[in-house]
């Protein structure tokens, strides 16, 4: 009977170092989720700025066009 204890303390040690592993992996892919996300805003601004400013420069090409003449 003696025997059968120190096997269920292993066991017992070996599940709740499963759940810790587990747990640890699932908040891991949770911040590299929250790290995509933001990257993805990132860009997404950068696109737009770049954007708004080739859309004001071709703006300010047409209004010199317009003071030159």
């Amino acid at each position: 009977m003696e025997k059968t204890k120190p096997l269920d303390l292993s066991l017992q040690v070996a599940r709740r170092a499963m759940k810790i592993v587990i747990f640890i992996g699932m908040f891991a892919i949770f911040l590299v989720m929250i790290n995509i996300y933001v990257l993805l805003n990132q860009i997404t601004a950068t696109a737009k700025m770049s954007k708004e400013i080739h859309h004001l420069e071709d703006k300010i090409k047409i209004l010199e066009g317009k003071i030159e003449k």
